[in-house]
């Protein structure tokens, strides 16, 4: 079997929007201006295995935290081996930023399949009164209910200016 991860392609526009139908309640699924729009704004990755796209991932950083708000994989059985790619790369790019942590934005209709994959991965739920003040001012700007899961990258939070 082919396996492939790297960032997404315009030519991959259609691909995403696909699996977005394929995995999201009619109410949460993307147009493919909204998947543009995710291109053009986020870092986008892509899960390829045997010529056929099965995940997307879109993240961004802001105030040394990684937000992980699109996790998408299908089929189903592709979600061990693709998602945790998926998570790998954005963790190891995060990890490049100096962010302290990943936080995964799950909706609530996101498989229990994601959920255990996520806590397999070291990602535990997290209320967002829970969360530090400025990581909790970040997530404010990302619109809707959704479960939060956080995954710490390093052991403290940065104090002063890097």
């Amino acid at each position: 079997m082919s396996e492939e991860i790297r960032r997404a392609k315009l030519q991959d526009l259609g691909g995403i929007a696909r699996l977005a139908r394929e995995t999201l309640p009619v109410e949460g699924q993307p147009d493919e201006n909204e998947v543009t729009e995710w291109l053009m704004s986020k870092g986008v990755w892509v899960a390829i295995q045997d010529d056929a796209l099965v995940g997307v991932a879109a993240w961004q950083a802001e105030n040394l935290l990684a937000v992980t708000d699109v996790l998408h994989v299908a089929p189903a059985e592709r979600w061990s081996r693709a998602g945790s790619q998926l998570l790998e790369k954005i963790e190891g790019e995060a990890q490049t930023l100096m962010c302290e942590a990943n936080v995964v934005l799950l909706p609530g209709s996101a498989p229990e399949a994601t959920r255990v994959l996520l806590e397999q991965e070291g990602y535990e739920p997290k209320a967002r009164e829970e969360l530090h003040r400025i990581w909790r001012e970040v997530l404010s700007e990302y619109a809707g209910e959704s479960d939060v899961m956080v995954k710490k990258l390093r052991d403290r939070m940065v104090m002063v200016p890097l």
